[in-house]
């Protein structure tokens, strides 16, 4: 598919309160990492595979799968969407895996000190050995908030992925990451969001695209400034409704960012991610946005020479309604315009699109889908935060991705096919 070969490579509950950031616990004087050799990601790829919990399942469930995740390694839960993030290092051939872990349903949270015995798979992981050892094991322990760790945690090596779980597959994070309401890192639709992303799963992200008064794209998702998002401050009503010095000036998001313009956005994907792609939900209508983003996606596919070693980035341009359809037909050359259109089949054909991207309540959508593959259109479908949909739409659809709240969640069970 054109859209997979360029990208590549729950449970609906309400969480939390809207607005309350749920602190990432860290270790004191950060922990023994600072004590420790740097871990080459080329060694730290042999902990990826499926892995047994033998001790923690009340947390962790009995099988997790373990992956490099941009600049972190990630253990991936099913129960309450749960995920483990962790740094590694190296001391005298024993790998201590340290960090958090997080069940994004709920406010449970705590520190993870981890590692790898020298006999069990640290020797074999840490050197060039080619002797794999009979026992593979990650042992120690995990805690609740920044209290030291107590309660044991054991994983067994189980297997390596297979081919199917390493085929491409988009993994898409709405809102830049999460939703606020989920109590994650930073607030949704920002920088520092998008900045820790791929932790979380995900190889691309959706982010919603507002124009300014003065005709610049922001990252904003409401159509209003509301205390869902947004801090108490001076200004009310539509974002668009003031130029963009005023959102920089007078509006601070319910975490203390600020509202990111899109270019701030992009260039943050761009140089400080390896992020595969970008869906541009667009949220203002029948005023130009559509051209406005344009040179601005064209800006950023160029800066990703400029990076060495990156992956290739893709970028496309989100057609939800009708009247966003209109305004992108209007321009010039539209055909060669990545985009992605949620619209019907037969819109998304007559555009070019990259992307057709119907809702899930539509069901699989198996002939629909075929039909795209045959016109070199991938397929993914929005938004899917229910944990045995999930797991159905990832093991049993033709689905290319999913947009989700809980990209951990989607790169679980895909890691598990």
């Amino acid at each position: 598919m054109r859209l997979i070969s360029l990208f590549i490579p729950l449970i609906l509950v309400s969480s939390c309160t809207e607005g309350i950031l749920l602190e990432v616990p860290e270790f004191r004087r950060g922990g023994f990492l600072s004590q420790t050799d740097d871990l080459p990601v080329s060694k730290a790829a042999k902990l990826e595979g499926v892995w047994e919990v033998v001790k923690g399942n009340e947390v962790f469930g009995d099988s997790v799968a373990i992956t490099i995740s941009g600049d972190r390694i990630t253990v991936y839960a099913q129960p309450s969407v749960g995920y483990i993030v962790l740094e590694t290092g190296v001391l005298d051939s024993v790998v201590f895996l340290q960090g958090y872990w997080r069940q994004q349903v709920n406010s449970n949270t705590g520190l993870a000190d981890l590692y790898l015995p020298k006999f069990q798979g640290g020797g074999w992981v840490s050197t060039d050995s080619s002797a794999k050892p009979d026992t593979f094991l990650i042992v120690g322990t995990y805690g609740n908030g920044e209290a030291n760790p107590e309660k044991d945690l054991v994983l067994r090596w189980v297997r390596p992925f297979s081919e199917r779980a390493k085929q491409p597959f988009l993994v898409i994070a709405h809102r830049g990451g999460g939703r606020t309401s989920d109590r994650i890192s930073y607030s949704e639709n920002t920088v520092e969001l998008i900045r820790i992303a791929e932790r979380f799963g995900s190889n691309v992200v959706e982010i919603d695209v507002r124009l300014s008064r003065d005709g610049i794209p922001f990252i904003y998702h409401d159509s209003n400034l509301n205390p869902r998002l947004v801090q108490r401050g001076a200004l009310v009503g539509p974002p668009e409704n003031y130029p963009m010095k005023a959102l920089k000036d007078f509006v601070t998001l319910i975490h203390g960012e600020s509202i990111p313009t899109l270019e701030e956005a992009l260039q943050t994907v761009v140089f400080e991610t390896n992020l595969r792609g970008v869906y541009l939900d667009t949220k203002t209508e029948n005023v130009g946005l559509v051209s406005k983003m344009i040179p601005l996606v064209q800006k950023a596919i160029q800066d990703v020479a400029l990076v060495e070693n990156r992956q290739p980035l893709t970028i496309v341009i989100g057609i939800p309604t009708q009247a966003v359809y209109d305004e992108f037909v209007s321009i010039p050359n539209h055909k060669l315009v990545p985009s992605l259109c949620e619209l019907s089949l037969d819109q998304a054909i007559a555009i070019n699109s990259l992307v057709w991207a119907p809702r899930w309540t539509l069901g699989t959508q198996d002939a629909g889908i075929q039909r795209a593959h045959n016109q070199l259109m991938a397929a993914v479908t929005w938004t899917m935060d229910i944990d045995e949909f999930i797991k159905e739409y990832v093991n049993n659809s033709s689905f290319d991705g999913i947009l989700t709240n809980y990209p951990s969640l989607v790169k679980y069970y895909q890691l598990m096919r």
